[in-house]
């Protein structure tokens, strides 16, 4: 079998009861009404996915799609992609110096050739189901589904990658009894209940975090004039601006999984969903900060920024984003907000708040398999992250276990 399935033909299919299983190779293999069925908003659909087909990361991923069908009618997508993991993400500190070092010499201790359900970068590992469908009901052929393509690319571990608190309640029986092991994944940051204008958003944070939050603004502003541009599709000078802010943002990030191209961002500003926040000096022009965001349902999501950090760490453009997105959303009707993985700190000091989510994992070598599950019974949010530690230390102050 080849490492690519034919996007016409599916490659292997598998039943279990009234459903089936077929593998394609593009998110094109479905049509849109099926899309919209499976993946409503504000979850990413088609278009998300077609823009990472479309963006050349073909060094790093492999995508593939099941379909599950019931009756002929495709009643569940789940997306998947081959990649190789930097185990590094992923062990905790006292182990990952060590995996490090004699990855040097040994690739195989460093990178593990993984075979993903879900998405590089969404917000969340989907499932699309739909309607009247649940996620208990195609588990019993999905996961075997799953397993035989993982065998079929001569992959040894396969995860489900970032799957969230509810989807992990109904996955966790049955992946255990496939030898799936469990472990915390980087959360996702949240606003739940936004307030409808900047000054209602402001009076719903705490005190502490308000002042410093608007003490970073009055800081920024007196340092820095700016003009705020909220664009759907940005020019090809616009898009350059921002592919150059992107990678100084990229470079200086300590937790890095997809390497994304310019060409993705080119296919997400034809999106209808998407908008780029953008900032320029209001003397020269200059390009000095851009977030890209998408609004469905109700749902104002932000997913990637760009900073230029020649301007030093004391013009806090992150905030100044941030109110700029806020603005947004509340012009754009937003109830809620999500903000993504990682920067946790500065997430948390605008009133965000951790949405849990899970990687459940396998090594096709059993004693592989079992030193892992013990290795990742030690990973927690604490061990994921600095800023997570901090998070939980004080939430564990207050009587709040999470994490």
């Amino acid at each position: 079998m080849s490492q690519l399935v034919s996007q016409t033909e599916p490659s292997s299919a598998a039943a279990h009861g009234i459903y089936s299983v077929a593998w394609h190779a593009s998110a094109e293999a479905f049509p849109g009404d099926v899309w919209a069925r499976c993946f409503p908003p504000p979850r990413e659909g088609r278009w998300w996915y077609r823009a990472l087909e479309r963006a050349g990361l073909e060094d790093q991923f492999k995508f593939a799609y099941a379909a599950v069908s019931r009756g002929g009618e495709v009643v569940a997508i789940a997306p998947a992609f081959q990649a190789d993991l930097a185990l590094e993400l992923v062990l905790p500190d006292e182990i990952a110096p060590l995996v490090s070092w004699i990855g040097r010499y040994v690739r195989a201790l460093r990178y593990q050739r993984t075979w993903f359900v879900g998405s590089p970068c969404a917000e969340e590992g989907t499932i699309g189901l739909a309607p009247g469908v649940s996620l208990a009901d195609v588990l019993p052929v999905l996961i075997p589904a799953v397993e035989q393509q993982a065998k079929a690319r001569r992959v040894h571990l396969t995860v489900w990658k970032d799957v969230p608190e509810k989807a992990a309640a109904a996955l966790e029986g049955p992946a255990k009894a496939a030898k799936f092991f469990k472990v915390p994944s980087f959360p996702g940051t949240e606003i739940h209940d936004l307030p409808s204008d900047f000054n209602g958003f402001l009076a719903s944070m705490p005190s502490s975090q308000r002042y410093h939050f608007k003490k970073k603004l009055k800081t920024s502003k007196a340092t820095l004039d700016l003009d705020c541009n909220v664009l759907q599709a940005p020019d090809a000078k616009a898009q350059a601006e921002i592919w150059a802010l992107f990678m100084q943002t990229y470079d200086r990030a300590t937790t890095r999984f997809e390497r994304l191209t310019p060409a993705f961002f080119a296919e997400l500003a034809k999106a209808p969903t998407t908008h780029f926040i953008l900032l320029r000096k209001r003397d020269g022009g200059d390009l000095v900060a851009f977030m890209l965001c998408y609004f469905e349902a109700g749902c104002a999501t932000n997913k990637f920024i760009g900073i230029d950090y020649k301007l030093g760490d004391k013009v806090f453009l992150y905030f100044r984003l941030f109110e700029e997105f806020i603005l947004w959303a509340n012009k754009m009707g937003a109830t809620w907000l999500r903000s993504g993985q990682t920067g946790y700190r500065a997430k948390f000091d605008m009133g965000h708040e951790p949405a849990p989510l899970y990687n459940f994992a396998k090594n096709s070598n059993g004693l592989m398999n079992m030193i892992s599950a013990h290795v990742g019974r030690s990973i927690t949010w604490s061990t994921l992250d600095p800023d997570l530690k901090t998070y939980v230390e004080a939430r564990a102050r207050k009587g709040d276990k999470r994490g």
